[in-house]
């Protein structure tokens, strides 16, 4: 294993400004248009001589909440510290603000599945997502082991994302090699040579 953690290389999260601006001028457009496509229709059903007035009033109040709802959502600030790329080295999965880390998943932390199930590194089911990678950690709020989905939070678009899941996965086999990682684990991030 020692060869294994000598070539054992940190990898920091590529982003992408351009994508990530035209998702942001999408969700920005979206929170625009659709108050003033509310407005529109709240007009066109006021000035309507076939809806009866007790319509016309259930349809204004609905009209209304939606409106105050993206208006609240227009004027929510974004979070300071929030996360501008992540690293994962041989100490485990770091999320950065600029360069102070705001919190880490190290390997020292990982625990064994405490609910004696098969792994302790697996996979979510499918359902309409994709699926995440899992783990085993103590929560000290809680005072007892849970399991946690690995996120890459980030307010960017992550072009290496897949990348920095598999160094970690990577990374969990030489530093934890007392963890047990589930075969679709090792499939999905193509860990082949590390499959028993």
């Amino acid at each position: 294993m020692s060869s294994q953690s000598n070539s054992f290389l940190p990898i920091e999260s590529k982003t992408s400004k351009g994508l990530t601006l035209l998702i942001k001028m999408v969700g920005r457009s979206f929170l625009i248009i659709t108050p003033l496509s509310v407005i529109i229709m709240a007009i066109l059903v006021l000035d309507a001589k076939e809806i009866s007035v007790e319509i016309k009033i259930i349809l204004i109040g609905l009209f209304t909440a939606v409106v105050s709802l993206f208006a609240w959502l227009i004027t929510q600030k974004t979070k300071k510290n929030t996360t501008t790329h992540i690293i994962v080295d041989e100490k485990g999965l770091h999320h950065y603000c600029n360069r102070d880390i705001l919190h880490s998943i190290s390997y020292a932390d990982l625990h064994s599945n405490s609910e004696n199930g098969k792994y302790d590194v697996f996979l979510t089911e499918y359902h309409e997502s994709a699926p995440s990678l899992c783990i085993y950690f103590f929560e000290p709020a809680l005072k007892k082991i849970i399991s946690k989905s690995v996120n890459l939070d980030i307010d960017m678009v992550i072009k290496n994302g897949n990348l920095l899941l598999k160094n970690f996965v990577k990374g969990i086999l030489i530093f934890r090699p007392d963890l047990k990682i589930a075969p679709n684990v090792l499939d999905l991030f193509r860990l082949e040579e590390f499959n028993k």
